[in-house]
């Protein structure tokens, strides 16, 4: 049978393990609600553990980022519940209120969700870089932790060959546009000389900033690190001064802008804070790109202090998103071929245990008996399927 889906053609198949996908999203979802969501990858952990030693999934990969928390499973459809509680508990929002800003998928819709969430089109940004390696590390870190088998795998495996195909065939990641680069594009608008602050320089977001900030000449960038971090020789090589993140209020006092991204529970710049340590009307433009929140939102408080966090960027995005909506469509034509290719070779694999038994039950059988079965049990378009093949081999003689 063949639907469509967010138009996309997906054809159903039935006979191997059904993926599940819950989901909380940017689509569903405020800031306030997301963060209680943001596990640390080691809560991601912990809670998949403890699902898969329960029985109620045999296999699952967590995906958090700043935008979404998803569950990726295979098990029954009454494991749904656990998860949800699981969510719950993790996150201590009550359930009935959790599930409420809850999308769920299931079967093909999942597997659907995957691909676009991989490919970037379901993203705030579409077209964006940076999902499809926080999709990679998640599958990554279920794989390492034996949480994943064959069908998640194959799965993962196949979202990420299609990323790979649309971001060399269609101009959707050509033109990219991410969180950081609007963060950067905000802060460049600011004046002619305009010296920018970024707070959480070490993570990969903040990286992604700093790239883009060193792009526009009428920026200069100070930037907050810890020593001993992938990222050091990265900046080193920008020429972009560093400092100590304890004393970041010091550099806040002189900054036009300041960016802040890091993964930290804790506020890093607060109200009582910063009181102490800026002066004058000065108008500063503070960017929390952080889940959960890295700025007190209190600072508005303070005469000339604006505050712009990730959901500001939703309007810019949407701007850029009707740039791409041709990429979208030809992105969402090789999905549907991708995953047809996928299901396929799903249930190839399912019936290669059989495929003795099944040769040894034809040995004996006239060729006529199996048309026979075919037609009465096949649809229209799968019989003529089967006809055509069968023809080629007459063809081949």
């Amino acid at each position: 049978m063949t639907k469509a889906i967010c138009g996309i053609k997906i054809t159903f198949v039935w006979g191997v393990s059904v993926l599940y996908c819950i989901s909380l999203n940017y689509k569903n979802a405020d800031v306030d609600l997301r963060k209680r969501l943001a596990f640390s990858q080691a809560v991601c952990n912990k809670i998949i553990s403890a699902l898969i030693k329960s029985k109620y999934i045999s296999e699952c990969v967590m995906l958090c980022t700043c935008n979404r928390t998803e569950v990726y499973y295979c098990g029954e459809r009454s494991s749904e519940k656990y998860v949800v509680a699981a969510l719950a508990e993790g996150s201590g929002i009550i359930e009935e209120l959790l599930s409420k800003n809850l999308l769920f998928f299931h079967g093909d819709n999942a597997i659907l969700h995957l691909f676009k969430v991989a490919c970037g089109i379901d993203s705030m940004v579409i077209g964006e870089d940076e999902i499809l390696g926080q999709t990679k590390r998640a599958y990554m870190q279920s794989k390492e932790n034996n949480f994943v088998s064959y069908e998640l795998n194959m799965i993962f495996q196949s979202a990420f060959a299609c990323a790979k195909k649309i971001k060399t065939k269609t101009a959707l990641s050509k033109t990219s546009v991410s969180v950081a680069t609007l963060a950067a594009n905000e802060a460049a608008r600011l004046g002619e000389n305009v010296s920018v602050l970024v707070i959480g320089a070490s993570g990969k977001t903040g990286a992604t900033v700093l790239k883009n900030l060193v792009s526009h000449k009428n920026v200069s960038v100070k930037a907050t690190l810890r020593q001993h971090n992938s990222h050091l020789k990265l900046i080193d090589d920008m020429g972009i001064e560093t400092v100590d993140y304890k004393n970041r209020y010091e550099y806040i006092q002189s900054a036009d802008c300041v960016i802040s991204a890091t993964s930290s529970p804790h506020y890093t710049v607060t109200l009582y804070d910063l009181k102490k340590h800026i002066s004058g009307d000065k108008k500063r433009l503070f960017i929390d790109l952080a889940v959960p929140p890295d700025i007190d939102a209190s600072i508005t408080d303070i005469n000339g202090v604006r505050l712009i966090n990730i959901d500001y960027f939703e309007r810019l995005a949407r701007e850029n998103n009707e740039l791409k909506a041709d990429s979208v469509y030809a992105a969402k034509e090789i999905i549907s071929q991708e995953i047809d290719e996928l299901k396929k070779d799903m249930i190839f694999h399912s019936f290669l245990p059989s495929i003795d038994e099944v040769k040894s039950a034809l040995s004996d059988k006239p060729l006529e008996e199996l048309i026979y079965r075919m037609k009465n049990n096949a649809s229209a378009e799968e019989f003529s399927a089967f006809i055509k093949i069968l023809k080629t081999f007459a063809a081949q003689e």
